[in-house]
């Protein structure tokens, strides 16, 4: 019988790997950027065509607007935080990178937990180096 397991990806840490891993986040941190932009751009779009006598509809509108600035400021924030933690990672440290999913075979006889326990891949920029 197959069993859906969960593999734990970990990487070396080396230059290229906090590079590559750096230039994401900040990637992120502008993508973030330029929606907040679109978002004040459109509210303020559609706040000019809305009718001046809806006060209680425009406070509504500039409120969700306010929200949706505050959640993304701090998914922001949050991504500034992992960016700290990647450019004080020490060389040759090992850092949880994702997971995926994969099959396990079990039959009569094994012993389960040891075939589904926690199973690691460990990579050094890209390459598997170590099956746990």
């Amino acid at each position: 019988m197959l069993l859906k397991q969960t593999v734990l990806v970990k990487a070396i840490v080396t230059e290229n790997f906090r590079q590559d891993l750096l230039s994401k986040l900040k990637a992120a941190i502008k993508e973030i950027d330029l929606g907040i932009e679109q978002l004040e751009t459109q509210g303020r779009r559609y706040l000019l065509g809305m009718d001046s006598q809806n006060i209680q509809q425009m406070m509504a509108v500039r409120q969700e607007i306010e929200e949706e600035k505050k959640k993304q400021e701090l998914v922001k924030a949050q991504i500034n935080e992992k960016i700290k933690e990647v450019e004080s990672l020490p060389p040759g440290s090992e850092y949880p990178q994702g997971t995926l999913e994969g099959l396990v075979e079990v039959n009569v006889g094994d012993d389960l937990f040891q075939k589904i326990g926690r199973q690691e891949i460990v990579i050094r920029d890209g390459i598997i180096v170590e099956i746990r």
